[in-house]
C-alpha cells in the first residue's frame, strides 16, 4: 500500500533549492530599490504638480509648490497648499494639500545640488526667498511677481542616477 504526498527528503531537497534562489536574488532587489525610490520621487513630484493644478482651477484659486517649507520645526522637500492670497508664500491657516519629506517616503533620494541653483531647482524664489511655483486658476503656472513660471526638479540618488521633472510656461509638466 502506497501513502500519497512527499519524504521528509524531499521536501528538504525542496527547502534547500528555495533558499539559494533567495539567497541569490536578494541582492538584485536591494541594487533596484534606490532607482526604483528616485523613479518614485519623480513621479510623485510630477502628480502633485498635476494636484496643484487641477487644484487651482478646482478652487478657482492659486494653488503653489514651495520647496524647502518649514512648517512646525519640520523642513519639507516640498509642500502643496491653496494659496489664498496669491503670494506664493505659505501663510499658517492655508489648506495644506500636501507635504512631502524625501526621507520619510523616499530615502536616499535628494535634490541634485549640482544643478539648478545649487539647490537641484530652477523655479524662481518667492519673498521668503524659497523656490516656489503656483498654477492659476486657468491652469497655467506663475512666479510670484505674475510671470509665466517654468522650472525643472532635478533628483540624485545614492547610485548617483539622475531624474527630472519639468513644469513649462505653458503649464506642461513632464517626469523623466
Amino acid at each position: 500500500m502506497r501513502r500519497e504526498g512527499f519524504t521528509l527528503i524531499e521536501l528538504l531537497v525542496i527547502f534547500v533549492i528555495v533558499g539559494i534562489l533567495v539567497t541569490i536574488s536578494i541582492p538584485g532587489f536591494s541594487n533596484l530599490l534606490p532607482n526604483y525610490r528616485l523613479r518614485s520621487a519623480a513621479r510623485d513630484l510630477f502628480s502633485n504638480f498635476q494636484l496643484a493644478k487641477f487644484t487651482s482651477i478646482k478652487r478657482n484659486s492659486y494653488c503653489a509648490v514651495t520647496f524647502g517649507q518649514d512648517i512646525g520645526g519640520t523642513t519639507y522637500n516640498y509642500i502643496v497648499y491653496v494659496d489664498s492670497n496669491s503670494d506664493l508664500v505659505y501663510d499658517a491657516g492655508e489648506d495644506i494639500v500636501t507635504k512631502v519629506l524625501f526621507s520619510e517616503r523616499y530615502p536616499g533620494v535628494s535634490f541634485d545640488t549640482s544643478q539648478g541653483g545649487g539647490d537641484g531647482l530652477t523655479f524662481p524664489p518667492n519673498a521668503v526667498p524659497l523656490p516656489s511655483i503656483a498654477f492659476t486658476p486657468n491652469g497655467l503656472p506663475r512666479d510670484n511677481v505674475g510671470n509665466p513660471g517654468a522650472g525643472t526638479a532635478f533628483f540624485i540618488n545614492t547610485r548617483n542616477r539622475t531624474a527630472t521633472v519639468v513644469v513649462t510656461a505653458s503649464g506642461n509638466i513632464t517626469a523623466q
